[in-house]
């Protein structure tokens, strides 16, 4: 089936496109980097050919050296332009980094369901759960991991420079890991490994947020009693 992955993209990412314009500015932001996930899969599917057709290797020396490097560089850059142009703040970058990788996800397990149908008549719930909790997360949480070092690059430039690298190079290598054992005998522990990574991860998310809640909320209840000793004395 011939592009399948622009019929793809149409039926699912043009959608998003369209909600755009509708949605407010903070779920605006959600879906444009959904998009531009989906955009970037597009990228990376023409790119990942090319090297292909030209190096004339196996596939499953492509899927494993080329890929994982192909689509963590690519997917950075929309992380990057917007920690550059918009906001280097944690929150945003991480979110829209999670959100970049969502979309890429989105767009490469739709068109290798749409594949797999056409090849072999049907799928069935594992291999879904596969697909979602395997590569589905694999994407975001390599974006997400780059992104924490691009939110260094306005305050702590120096350090921006070696993060981002560093934080890149585990990306693809974590990918890279991934993509071999879901081809080999241990596929299922590959499966399992993004799904693994993302339960600590989430938990560590969740106390840091609720110690800056809980830091901010100490800062308004003192803010609110200075500025309340302050309107007293002027009263007085």
């Amino acid at each position: 089936m011939e592009n399948v992955a622009y019929i793809v993209f149409i039926c699912f990412a043009l959608p998003f496109l369209l909600g755009i314009p509708i949605v407010r500015s903070r779920m605006r932001v959600i879906l444009l980097f959904i998009f531009i996930g989906m955009c970037c899969c597009l990228v990376i599917a023409e790119v990942n050919g090319i090297l292909y057709r030209k190096l004339g290797q196996s596939m499953y020396y492509i899927t494993t050296n080329i890929t994982p490097m192909t689509e963590e560089l690519i997917k950075a850059i929309p992380v990057l332009v917007f920690a550059l142009l918009v906001s280097s703040k944690q929150d945003y970058v991480l979110t829209i980094a999670f959100m970049t990788g969502l979309g890429f996800s989105l767009l490469e397990n739709s068109t290798i369901l749409v594949e797999t149908v056409v090849s072999r008549g049907s799928v069935d719930f594992t291999w879904a759960l596969v697909r979602t909790l395997g590569a589905g997360l694999l994407h975001s949480l390599c974006t997400t991991s780059v992104g924490i070092g691009i939110t260094l690059i306005r305050e702590q430039k120096k350090l921006f420079f070696c993060g981002t690298f560093a934080l890149l190079t585990t990306a693809i290598v974590y990918h890279s890991i991934y993509n071999s054992l879901i081809q080999s005998d241990y596929k299922y522990i590959g499966a399992a490994l993004p799904a693994v990574t993302y339960i600590p991860i989430i938990f560590v998310v969740l106390h840091f947020r609720r110690k800056r809640m809980r830091l901010e909320a100490a800062k308004a209840r003192k803010d609110k009693t200075e500025n309340k000793g302050k309107a007293e004395k002027v009263k007085q």
